[in-house]
């Protein structure tokens, strides 16, 4: 398969993919809150959720370099439609926890399988882009996924209203409609997708690991490489910061209307309107990444750095206009550097355990992510949603500096090549 021909498929699939998580995006936290679930029991769930694929996605990460990619990802669609129809059921905090956990396990399922799986076949395909050049377009299908099903997503309540006797919550149409899709998805990803041989399984049965012992040479790497660690440190900021906003943007913008019969049109425009800042930060990480001569760790701390100030200054906005072009230009910023952080990780990782670490990567970011839905909840309950959001504002600055410390030989798309393995 040519460079042309796998990048159509995999973003094709990817951002069917993307369209059916944006469609819960825009209305996640209000179906909590139609639970009678408060803003800490919210940040529990969350937590829950976030927790159960931090304790599985190492695991299942190896599990996916022995037994393949694209089979490992189909199980996690799967646990995903089942998770999403608990929620669709889901009438106690008892009942929530229990959909966040298999929400939380498909996560943990589906990390690092088809990403991997992509690097891979990209590396024999025969053509003249890079393969940062190849995720700035696929992340810009994905975002425009993301930004298409977020619209749809926050537009579906005001239509499930005319049938609202049907369902527990105007939001459970959503609920419906995801796992419909994603059973659709599963027969996409099955036609687009080819089947792979595990890597692991490629390896004569000499050299064969256990799934232990993959984990922990990955886990090895991912702490002492000169590059890899620094990406993982500034990682699980990266997730805390993400967690904050996500969790606590639909309550924030819900405070300054003031108004509970407000559409929920506006929180899907939002979410639409950041993924495609999200699409133009990744089609604009090409050109950043030329302004500062190919040095991603460079582009990393300057987008992080100025992410970290726009943040300060959302939390301190009061009208929807304010709020909504600083959410949105600090989506983008907090997204430019993305592509430039997969290639440091993709091009310092050995591909017997590229799963694994990409694994890793996303077990970091839960890691920030559960910390902040625990933390950020109750911060946000006693003191306040600008608060916490001030607090991650900090530590975004001060973890950008962390890309600075980055070897300078090995943050470069060409020096990465020749001094990462």
């Amino acid at each position: 398969m040519s460079q042309q021909q796998l990048i159509r498929c995999y973003a094709t699939q990817q951002a069917f993919h993307w369209f059916i998580t944006g469609m819960l995006i825009p209305v996640l936290i209000l179906i909590f809150q139609s639970r009678e679930l408060s803003l800490t029991d919210i940040g529990l769930v969350m937590a829950v959720w976030i927790g159960t694929t931090t304790l599985l996605e190492i695991p299942l990460g190896s599990a996916a370099d022995r037994f393949g990619r694209r089979k490992t990802y189909l199980l996690s669609l799967l646990l995903s439609m089942l998770g999403v129809l608990a929620l669709l059921f889901a009438s106690t905090m008892t009942s929530v926890l229990a959909s966040a956990i298999l929400l939380g396990a498909a996560r943990a399922v589906s990390s690092g399988t088809l990403d991997a799986w992509f690097y891979d076949a990209y590396q024999l395909s025969p053509g003249p882009l890079s393969y940062h050049d190849a995720l700035a377009r696929i992340n810009l299908m994905v975002t425009v996924g993301l930004a298409l099903g977020s619209l749809v997503g926050g537009g579906l309540p005001d239509v499930a209203l005319h049938h609202h006797q049907w369902f527990e919550s105007k939001y459970d149409f959503n609920l419906l409609l995801i796992v419909a899709a994603t059973g659709v998805l599963f027969m996409v990803t099955l036609t687009l997708i080819p089947s792979e041989a595990p890597p692991l399984a490629q390896q004569k049965p000499s050299q064969q690991q256990s799934l232990l012992s993959t984990c922990v040479q990955a886990l090895n790497e991912a702490f002492r490489h000169d590059v890899l660690k620094r990406v993982m440190q500034t990682t699980l900021v990266f997730g805390v910061v993400l967690s904050s906003v996500e969790n606590l943007w639909q309550p924030y913008l819900a405070n300054i209307m003031g108004d509970d019969k407000a559409s929920t049109l506006i929180y899907g425009v939002i979410s639409a309107l950041y993924f495609l800042m999200a699409a133009a930060a990744s089609w604009c990480s090409v050109k950043g990444l030329r302004w500062f001569c190919g040095s991603h760790r460079m582009l990393l701390f300057a987008s992080r750095l100025s992410a970290g100030m726009v943040l300060l200054l959302m939390a301190t906005t009061t009208q929807v206009t304010s709020f909504s072009l600083a959410y949105l230009v600090f989506f983008f910023l907090f997204t430019l550097g993305e592509n430039s952080q997969m290639v440091l990780v993709n091009d310092n990782t050995k591909v017997e355990f590229r799963s694994t670490m990409l694994s890793i990567s996303s077990f970091v970011v839960t890691c920030g992510g559960m910390i902040a839905s625990l933390g950020f909840g109750y911060l946000s309950d006693h003191f306040g949603i600008s608060a916490s959001w001030s607090v991650a504002a900090l530590l975004l600055v001060v973890s950008s500096f962390g890309f600075i410390r980055i070897p300078a030989q090995m943050s470069r798309t060409n020096g990465v090549v020749e001094s990462g393995r």
